[in-house]
């Protein structure tokens, strides 16, 4: 209730006032209200809370989470660490899923068309998210201006980027925090605004509920016209925050999500447009009707409850921003942003200060811009219903393919919510000129962030992979010119299953390597903390005795501003054990040949001069040579060596301009700037410890 419902649940605050009609009659508004009730009923509880919600990626949703459900199943992955297919569907060999499936793994086209599909939609949440707040508390604090002629336009916009702010800062206390603070507030406001529905329905219309009748909605259309298209642009206000509901799915779970809706915001909603329809059959005016239709002696308890709960529903599409970005960074399509896990028990509640700052930033901007109600009204709603149709488009393929649904319902479905939404986004862009504008130049710019971020990423990775130091290039690299001296080096990689090219240019330029090197790789996992146990995985290099590969296992909920001593010293114990099972395991398979106790007192060069003369002898004394080494080397000063990359475009033309803009400026001012594990450590270790190497990739 205060994290997810509060943003659909404050929507009667602006849906009637925000169209106008030429001299509206009692029937205009009774259409109005089978509208509202229609669409709502339509897509916000049967579209999302049945169905949409089912479609979640181990518990997160939102588009990034239907992309990735689709890429498990289907082989469409092509960019970032977007999910490999996983999971091998037993299809009837020329079915309809069978050629589906087929015909998306095949066509290279789709699948970059779904992808840039999935960016969209994700852009477009972000670019509502702006909007959302802003509406939200200037509709509610503009009730001062009923109450007071005191008070000016600039008054009220100055109070409401005061409130904005402070909620913004109030994100640092995480979801659940926030929540348990929200959610009397939001619970108040539901129970209040329905009882003041019922109210306006008894007084001034007790028959209003025939207007649910659909046949009120086609003669409004016959009547108006061209006028009552228009009209759709506000009506599509009463749906704004349905998106959100799916966005916010990780932090809460399905169950607790559907049940809230159905038992409290659905009924709640629907009883306050009863009232506002009811009132203004008979006070044919609609401006500012949510405070006019408010009996007088609870105006300012209302006033009141309002405000808070304008404030409170910004938090929904606050979080669903917050899951976009979190989902995005995961997938390696948006530049690493510090993630905050506020929670031990729910993986996906998350703060991000970055992201939470430039929201807000935006936010009072729009604000201090616009001004009005009216004008954000223009603005608002226009991507929210493209994301719809985004979701209802990932959603009938995944019926086809995933779900294998019989194909006449998921045609139904398509036909249905696609013609819905399909007219409402007809409506809603008619608004464009006056301010609609505004959420589409946000999603370009993150837009614009996200694709200099892929492509940049897509580069990186590609040069890496064709450019790789493999396991039987170490032995030219390792000659007898580089010379090993004493000591551990930590060598930092961004993946665990490759050597990066830094390594060879490493090994040429310095001419020398540690005794003991660890290629170390950190991964965070689904779980909110991993034992200290379980923490560090070893492999060793098979023939290059000191050579380690490490992945470091953090859970969700661990602090990702590593420490380097800790870190460190946890590392070097945890090789410690690897290496003693190792001798244990090697003394067991070898308990044929020489007694442990023999082996292990001698000195080192005894044992690699037995080592030459046994191959049993050779694989027992192994481990205790790599022990032996670890333990003359952590008597040394330890390096942490961290890679510095650069892409450069080699190539010249005006053709190459615009490639040259996105490597060269925009990708390297995204990647140097974004956060990594490796820029955690880096900050808290000893500069005598650390050595960076830079290289350039030309691309």
């Amino acid at each position: 209730m205060g994290v997810v419902y509060a943003g659909i649940g404050t929507c009667p605050l602006y849906v009637f006032s925000s169209f106008t009609l030429n001299e509206p009659t009692e029937e205009d508004y009774l259409s109005i209200f089978s509208i509202v009730f229609w669409t709502f009923t339509s897509i916000s509880l049967i579209k999302y809370c049945f169905i949409i919600l089912k479609l979640d990626d181990q518990g997160e949703g939102g588009t990034f989470a239907l992309y990735s459900v689709l890429c498990k199943h289907v082989n469409i992955s092509r960019y970032g660490r977007t999910p490999k297919k996983t999971t091998i569907l037993q299809t009837k060999k020329g079915s309809v899923q069978d050629r589906t499936i087929h015909f998306m793994e095949r066509n290279n086209t789709i699948q970059i068309f779904l992808f840039a599909l999935t960016m969209m939609g994700a852009c477009m949440v972000i670019g509502d998210g702006i909007i959302t707040p802003a509406i939200s508390v200037l509709s509610a604090v503009d009730g001062l201006r009923n109450a007071s002629s005191a008070l000016n336009q600039s008054s009220i916009v100055i109070i409401t980027s005061v409130l904005l702010i402070a909620l913004f800062l109030l994100q640092r206390f995480g979801t659940r925090r926030v929540g348990f603070l929200f959610s009397p507030i939001v619970v108040t406001w539901f129970v209040t605004t329905a009882a003041i529905g019922v109210y306006n329905v008894i007084v001034h219309n007790p028959t209003i509920f025939k207007a649910l009748s659909p046949h009120y909605i086609v003669r409004f259309f016959m009547r108006r016209g061209t006028e009552g298209w228009r009209a759709l642009a506000g009506t599509v206000l009463c749906i704004t925050s349905s998106e959100a509901i799916y966005a916010d799915l990780g932090h809460f779970t399905r169950l607790s999500m559907q049940v809230g809706f159905i038992s409290l915001a659905y009924p709640s909603n629907i009883l306050t447009y009863a009232g506002q329809a009811a009132y203004l059959t008979k006070h044919l005016d609609n401006e500012n009707v949510f405070y006019n239709f408010i009996p007088k002696p609870v105006y300012w308890p209302m006033f009141a409850v309002a405000t808070l709960a304008a404030i409170v529903a910004s938090q929904c599409l606050i979080s669903a921003c917050f899951s976009l970005v979190k989902q995005s960074v995961a997938l390696d399509l948006f530049p690493k942003v510090r993630l905050i896990h506020t929670s031990e028990n729910h993986e996906g509640q998350i703060y991000s200060p970055e992201v939470n700052y430039f929201l807000m930033t935006l936010c009072v901007l729009v604000v201090l811009g616009l001004r009005s109600v009216d004008n954000l009204g223009h603005a608002y709603g226009v991507a929210v219903i493209m994301v719809m149709f985004i979701t209802t488009c990932f959603a009938t393929i995944a019926m086809v393919t995933v779900w294998n649904v019989w194909l006449p319902w998921a045609v139904l479905f398509f036909v249905v919510y696609a013609s819905v939404e399909g007219v409402y986004i007809s409506a809603v862009m008619s608004k464009i000129p006056q301010g609609g504008w505004l959420p589409f130049l946000v999603a370009v710019f993150i837009g614009l962030i996200m694709y200099t971020w892929v492509y940049g990423r897509e580069k990186h990775h590609a040069y890496e992979k064709e450019n790789r130091v493999r396991e039987q290039d170490l032995q030219t690299l390792l000659n007898a010119s580089v010379k090993r001296v004493p000591g551990v080096c930590i060598f930092y990689c961004d993946f665990d299953d490759e050597i990066p090219p830094l390594m060879r240019h490493y090994l040429r330029n310095i001419r020398s390597f540690h005794k003991v090197v660890v290629f170390t790789t950190v991964t965070y996992c689904k779980v909110p903390k991993v034992p200290h146990s379980e923490r560090f995985k070893f492999s060793n290099f098979d023939g290059y005795p000191g050579l380690f590969r490490c992945t470091a296992l953090y859970g969700y909920a661990e602090e990702r501003s590593l420490r380097w001593r800790t870190f460190f010293e946890g590392l070097v114990d945890n090789l410690k054990l690897q290496m003693q099972f190792a001798i244990f395991e090697s003394s067991r398979r070898s308990s044929d040949g020489l007694p442990a106790s023999r082996a292990s007192s001698e000195d080192v060069d005894t044992r690699e001069e037995q080592a030459g003369t046994s191959a049993q002898n050779d694989q027992y004394l192994g481990p205790l040579q790599d022990m032996e080494s670890l333990q003359r080397a952590i008597t040394e000063r330890p390096v942490l060596v961290i890679g510095r990359t650069r892409l450069i475009t080699t190539t010249s033309g005006l053709g190459n301009w615009l490639r040259k803009s996105f490597l060269d400026i925009i990708y390297r001012f995204l990647y140097s700037n974004s956060t990594s594990v490796a820029a955690s450590l880096k900050l808290s270790i000893p500069p005598a410890n650390l050595m960076e190497i830079s290289m350039l990739y030309e691309v």
